[in-house]
């Protein structure tokens, strides 16, 4: 009897790990991919800046502080539709939707607004914890299955299920896949793909690639074993192993790998220069001390002096004077005067 009971409380236990909330069903029925995130604790993890610029920059999110303060999203595609898990209760949502100048409307009963801006997501209501992201149209066909009795939910939601409590998983029928790359930047291809990122201390990772037959599955694994040199450092230390038709990826880092990572590479320093110096004891590398070299100083370039030519003046010779005088008998009489003697020293 007792172990019966145990047996039973065993099999629920189990059962409501492997169920998904019940929000998640608005997820679009045709989706080949899903993401998930928990915004809640990605938003305090050196994750936040790539995967923030990859919701509100890439994806086309409404820059709404409300959807900035969210607790969860879960993203389908390929019509893009993304659900946001929050408090969206009083007027915060219209006005910040009023100051950004979308125009709203209601739609069987959903407050929706909808923006002008090319490229970017409009936004319907649900209800005071849930709001969804998409195109007008796809808003719209997503209210409407929110409203009937038959409704059909996407069956990546099951095996999305078992990664509820992880910081950011992704569930794809096939790689590659437009969303799913988006945070699985791996170079291969799938007949399915799921995985998650826990980010909380650090960062731990697990996914399996699922492939048609033992052959691709080592294919695969030899492939992304030659991209690991390829990858940013932080993860280098990729573990990949083959199990039958399937390819497991692992990989842990510690908070401080995870920030130096996102951070970049130091500067490279000058190289140093060392000698190996042997004594009867060791042999150790000693760092040569070299002066620093004499730093060249250009000199000014000198403009060539021209050299002054005195110019010789020729002297006019001055014309002899002359003396007339008339009234004599013989008639006027002309006297030259000899020249006066030039001064050489003038």
């Amino acid at each position: 009897m007792i172990r019966g009971s145990l047996a039973f409380l065993f099999i629920a236990t189990l059962t409501m790990a492997q169920s998904h909330p019940s929000w998640w069903t608005n997820a679009s029925p045709n989706a080949t991919a899903l993401v998930g995130i928990d915004w809640q604790s990605v938003r305090t993890s050196p994750f936040r800046e790539p995967i923030e610029a990859e919701l509100w920059g890439d994806l086309g999110f409404p820059e709404l502080s409300c959807l900035h303060s969210a607790r969860q999203f879960v993203v389908s595609s390929p019509d893009l539709l993304a659900l946001a898990r929050g408090n969206f209760s009083g007027n915060a949502l219209r006005d910040q939707a009023a100051k950004k100048g979308f125009k709203s409307m209601t739609y069987r009963g959903i407050d929706m607004w909808f923006t002008s801006e090319k490229g970017a997501l409009s936004v319907a209501r649900m209800n005071d914890q849930l709001v969804m992201i998409g195109d007008p149209k796809t808003l719209e066909m997503a209210v409407d299955r929110s409203l009937t009795d038959s409704k059909t939910y996407s069956p990546l939601l099951a095996r999305a299920a078992k990664f509820a409590q992880k910081d950011l998983w992704v569930v794809a029928s096939q790689l590659p896949d437009d969303l799913a790359n988006r945070f699985v930047p791996l170079d291969t291809e799938a007949q399915s793909f799921e995985g998650s990122l826990t980010v909380r201390n650090g960062l731990e990772m697990e996914a399996v690639l699922a492939t048609r037959s033992e052959q691709e599955a080592n294919a695969s694994a030899d492939k992304l074993h030659g991209s690991v040199p390829t990858l940013p450092a932080i993860a280098r230390g990729l573990e990949i192993t083959v199990e039958e038709d399937s390819v497991r990826l692992t990989l842990e880092a510690s908070r401080e790998q995870v920030i130096a990572a996102l951070r970049g590479p130091d500067p490279v320093g000058e190289p140093v220069e060392t000698i190996k110096v042997e004594s009867p004891g060791q042999v150790v590398q000693v760092v040569i001390d070299r002066p620093e070299a004499p730093r060249l100083v250009e000199k000014p370039v000198e403009k060539p002096v021209e050299n002054v030519v005195e110019k010789i003046v020729e002297r006019v010779p001055e014309k002899p004077q002359m003396i007339r005088i008339v009234g004599l008998d013989e008639g006027p009489r002309e006297i030259i005067l000899p020249a006066a003697k030039q001064n050489p020293n003038r």
